[in-house]
């Protein structure tokens, strides 16, 4: 059985900022140079009329991961990531986002909305963790949506930056 997760985030700027800021490919490659580690790589970004697809691949480090994981892990732990946003209407956005461990341990997926109100951007992204390893799964779940916690904490102070500066 998956793992839920969920995280809200406001933003203090245009909610138009936000969805501007997600198509710019030097956000992303900001964004990676700044929250992740120095071998994550932007593999896709594509941008057309109002819809926004990007692909990251995320090296976790060894550092961040439990001794528990470690023991089931075949290797370095590599995430690949799509993202995609899009519906933008002015004042609201949708998005969706699955990311898979690479050698088929785990997954993650869910959606996402960023409306404007009360004069700043508010994104909240919910979800579910399934990782496939039979007896650990539930704890690992659980690691990982603290670990997703951390870092969905990190891009939305990245995020506050990007769009402070412009």
């Amino acid at each position: 059985m998956a793992t839920r997760f969920s995280h809200t985030a406001r933003i203090d700027t245009h909610v138009e900022n936000v969805f501007t800021s997600y198509g710019d490919e030097a956000f992303w490659r900001d964004r990676i140079a700044a929250v992740g580690s120095p071998e994550d790589t932007l593999d896709d970004f594509s941008a057309t009329g109002d819809t926004v697809t990007v692909t990251v691949t995320q090296h976790i480090p060894d550092s961040d991961i439990p001794d528990l994981a470690r023991k089931v892990l075949p290797g370095q732990l590599v995430i690949v990531r799509t993202s995609t946003f899009g519906d933008f209407d002015g004042e609201r956005f949708t998005g969706t986002a699955r990311a898979e461990a690479a050698g088929g341990l785990g997954m993650i997926s869910g959606g996402a909305e960023a409306v404007h109100r009360d004069g700043a951007a508010h994104e909240s992204v919910s979800g579910q963790v399934k990782v496939s390893v039979p007896l650990l799964g539930g704890k690992l779940e659980k690691l990982v949506v603290g670990h997703l916690d951390r870092l969905f904490e990190a891009e939305y102070q990245h995020l506050r930056r990007w769009t402070a500066a412009r």
